[in-house]
This record gives structure tokens, sequence and C-alpha cells, in this order.
């Protein structure tokens, strides 16, 4: 199996370097990731400047290739210039931090597999929520390895109806500092709004400026979600797809007569 391993917190990352160790049996492992930090870069490409690729050892153990851009920029010039043929499954993560609710849009972690997943390639996405500074990454890769085995056992054995080409699952790994997971649920996204804030300051030159808080809430909660299975302490598993498309409201607004509008 060939298999195409990226993040969003950069190449060096700790998360990546553990799901690295957790899979490195599996097949041919190319690592992707960008030169520095790119947490909530969502879908964002980069177009006005070229894309710098270098080829770096990380603690001594694996070869990875920097490149100085977008968790989308790594997938597409992975799978389009760097690798010799197209990988068979395309991983995303560790990421240092859930992506639950809607998170997920804004996560470059996320949005790196859904483009794998957009490029027909079985995609999974990888998170763990916690305090950054007490994160059990290699504990973490371990639980991944898990789920990922059970979860191409499922897209194996069901791919005649049509749920292995393209597959786009997001995991979120919960705290671990203080207890194992209780367990594992599957559960839609979470679509309640964030109630977050914005910090309003003046700068040297008297400008107003605001800055984005870090701390945020989902809320109002929903019940059965992933955002509500995870700070209950659970695995979760939401399988995503990529087409946007309101197939109701598209039927809706295909029974009006638009007329000539030009």
């Amino acid at each position: 199996m060939r298999i195409l391993l990226v993040n969003d917190d950069g190449v060096l990352s700790p998360g990546l370097s553990a799901l690295r160790l957790a899979v490195a049996d599996m097949g041919e492992i190319t690592v992707v990731a960008p030169d520095s930090p790119q947490s909530a870069a969502g879908r964002s490409i980069t177009l006005h400047e070229p894309l710098i690729c270098n080829r770096i050892i990380i603690d001594g153990q694996f070869e990875a290739i920097s490149v100085s851009g977008r968790p989308v920029d790594c997938v597409k010039l992975a799978i389009r210039e760097l690798m010799d043929k197209p990988p068979d499954l395309v991983l995303s993560g560790i990421n240092a931090g859930e992506n639950v609710g809607i998170n997920i849009f804004y996560s470059g972690t996320v949005s790196a597999a859904a483009e794998g997943a957009g490029m027909g390639i079985p995609a999974v996405a990888f998170n763990l929520a916690g305090d950054a500074e007490r994160m059990d990454f290699h504990q973490a890769a371990r639980l991944c390895r898990k789920i990922l085995d059970r979860i191409l056992e499922i897209s194996i054995t069901t791919a005649d109806r049509g749920s292995g080409k393209g597959e786009l699952i997001n995991v979120n790994i919960p705290d671990l500092s203080s207890h194992p997971p209780r367990g594992v649920k599957v559960v839609p996204q979470s679509t309640a709004a964030i109630a977050e804030q914005y910090i309003r300051e003046q700068d040297e030159q008297g400008r107003v400026v605001f800055t984005l808080a870090e701390h945020y809430e989902h809320a109002p909660h929903q019940a059965d979600t992933d955002v509500t299975a995870l700070y209950d302490g659970y695995i979760t598993i939401t399988p995503l797809m990529s087409d946007m498309t309101d197939y109701k409201r598209l039927d809706y607004l295909l029974q009006w007569k638009w007329g000539d509008l030009t």
C-alpha cells in the first residue's frame, strides 16, 4: 500500500512523527507537509508564489518533504508531481487539537484529507483533543492505527456499495491526560455555532486592532454529535463529503421558472 502522510501543524510536528511510526509497517510511506504551522488554513492554496520543497530527515528516523505552502498544496503537489504513483490512502494528522463541529470547515488537517478524497483517494483525518503541553501523541497514534485498521476492513468489505474510493473520514481522539477513551462513537458533525470573541486593542500607531481569542465554545450543544461525544470522552468517527450541494434545495430551485435574465 502507498500512503501519503500530511498535516497542518508542520513537518516537525510530533503528531506527524507519531502517526508515521504507527503506520510504518503498512507499506510505502511518503511524508509531505508544510514547512511551518498552518492551522485553520482550510482549503486555501498558494497561487501567486512558488512552492519551495526540501527533503529533510526527521529525528534521524525518516525522510520527509517540507513545502512552503498550505496543507492542500502538499496533497496536490505530492500526488501531481512528487510521487511516482498516486497513493492508495491519504492520512492527515495527528492534529494538535480537536476538529469537530463547524471547525471542520476551517481545519487544514481535514481539508488536506478532503483534497485527497476529492481526487478519488480514500482519506482519513486524525485529531487529538486536550492541552497541547500534555498531549500523548504516541498513545493517540496507537489508537489511530486501531481505528484505521477497522476503517480499512470496513471499506474493503463494503467497496461494492461504493464506500471505498474517495471516502473521507474525520477521527477525533479525546483528551488522554486523565483517562483512556470511554469507547468509540460514530456520530454526525455538529452544526452548532461557535461562541467566540475578538480582543480589541490599540497598536503603537494608535490604530484599533482585533485579535481572535483562542478560547471558544460550541453553543448551543447538540446531542449525539461529534462535539458532545468527544467531550464525553469518546473517540468520534464522522464520515464527511466534499460535495456541499443541498440536494433538497436544488430540487426546489429547479421547479422555478428563471426566464431569460441575460
